[in-house]
């Protein structure tokens, strides 16, 4: 990182701070029907595995049993989240804790397990924090704008560490 950032132009390392920030003004209109797509076929995918992940809650040799196949299974979920990380990083920038804060926060408003019931909830409470989050970058009285790993701490932090401490 740090030769290409020696070798780029000034307004490269600029863009480059930027979407390191993170930013959900990094969708344009003309990119908007890509990331809609691979978004939406992420997560159409990960909602056909709701079964398959229940039946693993259970553990790899009971789930076995009934038939799942669990190396496919467990690959599909790695090229399902890496694809969903993957177009969410390129235009968005890293997004600091969401990941790993909603499925917890999901989970502690369901205290459920039940992937068919949690999925929705985690996409549907991911949705939501993402956008109160990018609304606090907002906030009326500042000069600009505050970046939004700034904010995203805020709320995935204090959640992490009461799971940590919990556990």
């Amino acid at each position: 990182m740090s030769l290409l950032n020696f070798f780029a132009t000034e307004e490269g390392v600029r863009s480059y701070m930027i979407w390191g920030m993170g930013n959900f003004g990094g969708v344009s209109m003309s990119h908007l029907p890509l990331f809609a797509l691979v978004s939406l076929a992420g997560i159409v995918c990960s909602l056909l595995l709701m079964k398959p992940l229940n039946a693993l809650l259970l553990g790899p040799q009971y789930a076995g049993s009934l038939g799942i196949n669990i190396h496919r299974v467990r690959n599909l979920l790695l090229v399902i989240t890496g694809l969903l990380t993957a177009i969410t990083t390129a235009f968005c920038g890293p997004i600091a804790f969401l990941g790993l804060a909603v499925p917890h926060i999901a989970r502690l408003l369901l205290t459920s397990e039940n992937h068919r019931q949690l999925l929705p909830v985690t996409i549907l409470c991911g949705s939501a924090i993402a956008l109160l989050c990018n609304l606090l970058c907002f906030l009326p009285g500042e000069g600009g704008i505050i970046p939004l790993n700034a904010v995203t701490p805020l709320v995935g932090a204090p959640v992490i560490i009461y799971v940590l401490v919990k556990r």
